[in-house]
């Protein structure tokens, strides 16, 4: 066996140029599939790890009707929200199973921050003090937001440390959202585990009350809280589904805990992994083609080699076997090639995002057998080819 991999390498080596040019597509079936699998497992992973640092007893309401899956509605993003501000306070005066003071919520409001000739879009939402912690923000300069904000719908404005680089605002800068003029009270950083939120950076928010008003609506986008403890989040969970269904007369949201969270992103991620390996493997589908017209080339030039061999002994078995490793040889460099410049890729990508691509030992053993599936597969009826010529007619051969 190690002599015929090193006559492999030997005839592959021969003719290196036509070799590389027949294991481009396998090269390039084989990186896709590594790096869009090992992107795929590093958002995964950054996503179990932001969901896992709110803990077990983390609740989110949603609003739009629960479509039975343990997701969110999609459709609910495009229509009015179900949730208003009495739900909250309807929460926060019955729901006994849930952690006191731990009931945040955000208000989608819309326009741009502006200081001087400087714009920023960004994502501007009122919040009460409570959701600053499921924002994934720590306090850099300036203050946090106070229940006395609320109260006085007062005009501040709370920012992330990439808003304020942008506009060239400080604490206790006057900015503009819309016509209101706002003063930046406090700049936030950005947790590691949420930097692949691409709103998160972009964060802009305001005292939900004062929201209320420019909105004119006391609507709510989101309601995000925790039950008092791990053991209590079932029955939590239905405690506050009962009473929000009551208060509404119909089950017009949706309760999400971390697992469903985490369960919807992996079934998105199975989706996008199955489109990657069908698209990989369309590419070594041709790269297989190729394969096996370079073999099949290799052994009308070797017709008179093959006649010698069998000439002194060799038999169909040893013929095919030979031309057989060839291909796979020839499947696994490319595949070799391809999964050095997927690791070159994830370090790039890692250096210059948030992202930490995850490159597991199931990945590379995945593309190694794709790489040795195809040149079985592509290389056998060459291989055939080869060990059946007739050894007579294989020496008269020019």
């Amino acid at each position: 066996m190690i002599d015929a991999i090193k006559n492999a390498l030997k005839s592959l080596w021969t003719n290196r140029l036509r070799s590389f040019l027949s294991l481009l597509s396998i090269m390039i079936g084989i990186y896709a599939v590594v790096t869009l699998l090992s992107l795929a497992r590093g958002v995964q992973g950054q996503v179990t790890k932001a969901v896992d640092g709110f803990g077990p007893t983390l609740i989110m309401i949603m609003p739009g009707e629960d479509t039975g899956e343990g997701a969110f509605n999609v459709g609910s993003a495009f229509a009015p929200s179900t949730l208003f501000v009495k739900d909250v306070e309807l929460l926060k005066e019955k729901a006994d199973l849930v952690a006191p003071d731990s009931i945040g919520y955000v208000s989608y409001t819309g326009g741009a921050l502006k200081k001087g000739d400087k714009k920023l879009s960004g994502f501007p939402f009122g919040g009460n003090p409570e959701v600053f912690p499921y924002l994934s923000l720590e306090r850099v300069s300036g203050r946090q937001m106070t229940e006395n904000d609320m109260a006085t719908k007062s005009r501040t404005v709370f920012i992330t440390e990439k808003s304020a680089e942008k506009l060239g605002a400080t604490v206790g800068d006057t900015v503009t959202l819309g016509v209101t003029e706002l003063t930046v009270e406090g700049i936030f950083r950005v947790k590691e585990e949420a930097k692949l939120d691409p709103t998160s950076s972009d964060s802009i928010v305001i005292p939900a009350t004062l929201a209320h008003e420019l909105n004119q609506s006391e609507q709510i986008g989101q309601i995000m809280l925790k039950a008092k403890d791990a053991d209590s989040v079932i029955a939590a969970k239905d405690q506050i589904a009962k009473l929000l269904t009551d208060a509404h007369g119909v089950a017009d949201f949706t309760i999400l805990l971390p697992t469903d969270l985490l369960k919807q992103f992996t079934e998105i991620t199975d989706i996008l992994t199955l489109m990657v390996v069908g698209i990989a493997a369309i590419s070594l589908l041709v790269g297989g083609i190729g394969i096996s017209n370079i073999m099949l080339v290799t052994v009308t030039e070797r017709t008179r080699e093959i006649g010698i061999r069998k000439a002194v002994g060799a038999t169909e078995g040893a013929i095919l076997l030979q031309f057989l490793i060839e291909a796979i040889v020839l499947t696994v460099i490319g595949a070799l090639i391809g999964i050095g410049m997927a690791l070159v890729t994830g370090a790039i990508v890692a250096r210059v995002s948030p992202l930490d691509p995850v490159l597991g030992a199931e990945t590379f053993l995945l593309a190694i057998g794709m790489a040795v599936l195809t040149g079985i597969i592509f290389g056998l009826f060459p291989a055939i080819r080869a060990a059946r010529k007739n050894p007579v007619d294989a020496l008269r051969f020019e």
